[in-house]
């Protein structure tokens, strides 16, 4: 079966330029194509799925805004590829401290999975190690898959060689969800934890703090752990307790705003 066609390959063509949302975030832990939340992404999954079981899949290039969800990708994508009885490797490349030697003879590999391209762009010896990894991997008959919050030609890069082989990959945009969509990512990720968010709970959650995926199940994280800590349900007191923690800028309590406490 042939891999989804990608929806915007002319990007690189056409030079465009997206938005950016650079948001000093971790990413989210590893995930799977199961736990993703696909919503407006369908034709970027079936690619990955696709790469990661065919070796002749060729090399992606995932672009979208901070917190959209392609760490969470990546991650599917190395899983199922080992899974699969692939060698892989996986670099972070906004990770501190790192030193460009992170990337020799990762051509060895069946497959190298690169995230957080934007954090090397301008850098010449790290635009330069992966130029010669793109080169030596496709000589050894490897794949790539790369993330980054902008196509190529949008990076910024300054080895207009490596934007060439850039551009020569298959790219996807991950589009961010809705409120829709992140209303089920919560309901998801809490049922896992065990934990039920009620409607008022959610609601909190969705106008009070930062819209993207990092943000949102980060929050989520702590405040299972607070609630469990304090042996209270979590609730929009505790919500809005944790944001605070967070913000020079109060949110509403849940008292003010619902008429009453929360129990």
């Amino acid at each position: 079966m042939p891999p989804p066609e990608p929806a915007d390959t002319a990007s690189c063509r056409a030079g465009a330029q997206v938005a950016q949302l650079p948001l000093p975030l971790r990413p989210p832990g590893a995930g799977d194509f199961d736990s993703f939340i696909d919503d407006g992404n369908a034709t970027v999954v079936g690619a990955l799925e696709h790469w990661a079981v065919d070796p002749a899949a060729g090399n992606i290039l995932l672009h979208g805004e901070a917190g959209s969800g392609k760490s969470h990708l990546l991650h599917a994508a190395c899983r199922a590829a080992r899974e699969a009885g692939a060698t892989v490797a996986f670099v972070a490349l906004d990770m501190g401290s790192l030193e460009r030697a992170v990337l020799d003879d990762l051509e060895a590999r069946d497959a190298v999975v690169i995230d957080a391209l934007q954090a090397v762009a301008g850098e010449p010896a790290w635009e330069l190690a992966l130029f010669n990894l793109y080169n030596a991997l496709q000589l050894a008959g490897g794949r790539l898959l790369l993330a980054a919050r902008a196509p190529a030609p949008a990076l910024g890069l300054g080895l207009p060689d490596l934007t060439s082989r850039l551009c020569a990959c298959a790219a996807y945009g991950v589009r961010p969800l809705d409120d829709t969509g992140r209303a089920r990512l919560l309901r998801n990720a809490a049922a896992t934890r065990g934990m039920r968010l009620d409607d008022a709970t959610l609601a909190y959650i969705l106008k009070y703090s930062q819209r993207d995926t990092a943000a949102l199940l980060s929050l989520l994280e702590e405040l299972d752990h607070t609630s469990l800590a304090r042996g209270r349900a979590p609730n929009r007191r505790l919500v809005g307790e944790l944001l605070n923690q967070h913000s020079h800028r109060p949110r509403p309590s849940a008292e003010n705003r619902a008429g009453g406490p929360d129990s």
